[in-house]
């Protein structure tokens, strides 16, 4: 019964969306001409991401004079699901609805058929033949295009498994379902006048149709509440501004370093107080909360390190390719290090993990005995207060959280938001990486903790939270919190707020964006643009 009321609600449009629906109508006119060139944007259910879509297809059917059409990213893996769609589309599924309501003209509902399904089998037979490593998979390229990383992270996060079995079935199905999805978004792009394309991800499958326009040099742009960037060859993925903060920060006004290093602090020193969400609005409990009334760190001469584990299923590859393909091949690696040292071994999953990939970790370890695995709820000011000396991560957080405690941190990735900065080691090959651990006894990393701050400021402040709302605090306030962003209270939210000024600035600085061909939708600017 839940499923057939969960199913009916994708059809019936609540007031919240009704009443965005008529605002739309209203203050954007599109006039659809299947004649002209096209924009294709992703369809996606995100409610906060629709009003970002609202903007995004108004101005890029202003400047290719195109009519939008609207995509789902996969082809639907069985006939039931096709149904699914075509009853959406038939019926009027609300999304589609919201999209039509700022001028999208058709649903494109990806499919394999005919001449196509040859295809795919002739490179499936090639490319599998390919295929002997986990590293020939993440580094597969079809039609000279790489895709392997999106089949790789796609893998993991379907079936939810913390690695690939090249060898298995489940594989192989696998393989040749995504070698259609990228045959049928080359063909299509190929023989169609596309102009631009927006998807929601530049990872998993999301991505595929974003890698191709690429190829064929059309912008793409990954449009969500928060940021818009263009993806080009150089640049397939989003979030990885981080590369360009050093210089960003160089380059701004000597008060506003200042102040920037001096705000940075007071966020850290507030994170690290155990205040939870500081600068992380989707956290529901903080890594540096209260210590336990036990000892986690035993008393000992040897070098204590501490390993955190990634989730296993939310995209590995999130910035680009890893020193290893998986979080499991890294925590083989580890496993395997640790037999040839004596150091003392420490594994901590963060508390707000998954239950799953709390589940994966405790097997992994569970018979590993150079590793101790500490409570999840345990306190990373504990840890460091009893003596950890080294924490190792592929690109996470604890990078600048453990720098900023001056405790050096060694990444398993160059392609990590900290890379722009000196304060992490960052080994630059699998052989380098396992030298490195088996010499940390020579390790001297001075840390200057002025580049932690730096970073955080460029990370967490400079950047403005959302594009589209001045106060993104208030907007959370608003609907209660990180996860009401995705129901319809965000339109009501936005239709009580929203102004002809501001709506005028948000179309101008998104029309500047986009002529301006830069990396990352500047939200500075935002308002200082009349």
């Amino acid at each position: 019964m839940n499923k057939i009321k969960k199913f009916l609600n994708k059809f019936y449009l609540d007031r919240n969306e009704k009443e965005f629906i008529r605002h739309n109508k209203k203050i954007f006119i599109p006039k659809p001409n299947r004649s002209k060139p096209l924009v294709l944007m992703e369809l996606n259910e995100s409610s906060a991401n629709l009003i970002s879509y609202s903007y995004m297809a108004s101005i890029l059917e202003k400047k290719y004079d195109a009519t939008i059409y609207s995509f789902i990213p996969n082809v639907p893996r069985s006939f039931f699901k096709k149904s699914m769609w075509e009853l959406r589309r038939i019926f009027g599924y609300k999304t589609l609805r919201i999209f039509k309501s700022f001028g999208t003209d058709r649903l494109i509902i990806p499919s394999i058929s005919g001449p196509m399904k040859i295809e795919v089998n002739d490179i499936f037979q090639k490319k599998i033949s390919f295929i002997k490593t986990k590293d020939d998979l993440e580094n597969l390229t079809i039609f000279g295009i790489l895709f392997g990383d999106l089949i790789y992270d796609y893998y993991l996060n379907y079936y939810k498994e913390p690695e690939i079995d090249l060898s298995s079935k489940k594989f192989r199905q696998h393989l040749r379902f995504c070698i259609g999805l990228i045959v049928f978004w080359n063909s299509y792009i190929k023989n169609n006048d596309v102009k631009a394309i927006s998807v929601s991800h530049t990872v998993y499958s999301n991505a595929i149709p974003s890698r191709i326009a690429n190829n064929y040099d059309l912008p793409s742009y990954q449009t969500t509440v928060e940021d818009i960037f263009l993806l080009t060859k150089d640049r397939l993925f989003a979030y990885t501004e981080f590369k360009d903060f050093r210089s960003v920060f160089q380059n701004l006004p000597a008060n506003i370093k200042r102040q920037g290093i001096s705000k940075a602090k007071e966020r850290v020193e507030a994170r690290f107080s155990g205040k939870v969400g500081v600068d992380m609005s989707y956290s529901k409990k903080s890594a540096f909360g209260n210590k336990l009334d036990f000892r986690l760190i035993k008393k000992s001469s040897n070098i204590k390190i501490l390993v955190a584990p990634h989730c296993f299923f939310d995209s590995p590859h999130p910035f680009g390719n890893n020193l290893f393909p998986d979080v499991l091949e890294w925590l083989n690696e580890l496993v395997k290090i640790s037999k040839k040292t004596n150091y003392d071994w420490y594994v901590k999953t963060h508390p707000d993990f998954l239950q799953v990939t709390k589940n994966v970790v405790d097997n992994f370890f569970r018979d590993e005995p150079n590793f101790t695995i500490l409570p999840s709820n345990s306190s990373h000011n504990q840890i460091i207060d009893e003596g950890i000396n080294f924490a190792l991560t592929m690109y996470g957080s604890i990078g600048f959280e453990y720098a900023a405690k001056n405790i050096p941190v060694i990444n398993a990735s160059l392609n990590n938001p900290h890379i722009a900065y000196d304060f992490n080691i960052n080994p630059k090959s699998r052989a380098e990486y396992t030298d490195v651990l088996m010499k940390l006894e020579s390790i001297e990393h001075p840390i200057v903790l002025k580049d932690v701050y730096e970073y955080y400021f460029m990370k967490n402040i400079y950047y403005q939270k959302s594009w589209l709302f001045h106060d993104h605090d208030e907007v959370l306030n608003y609907v209660g919190g990180y996860h009401g962003q995705f129901t319809s209270l965000i339109f009501k939210y936005w239709l009580e707020t929203w102004n002809i000024e501001t709506h005028n600035n948000l179309l101008l600085s998104l029309e500047l964006f986009i002529d301006s061909k830069e990396y990352k939708l500047d939200s500075q600017n935002l308002y200082k643009t009349t």
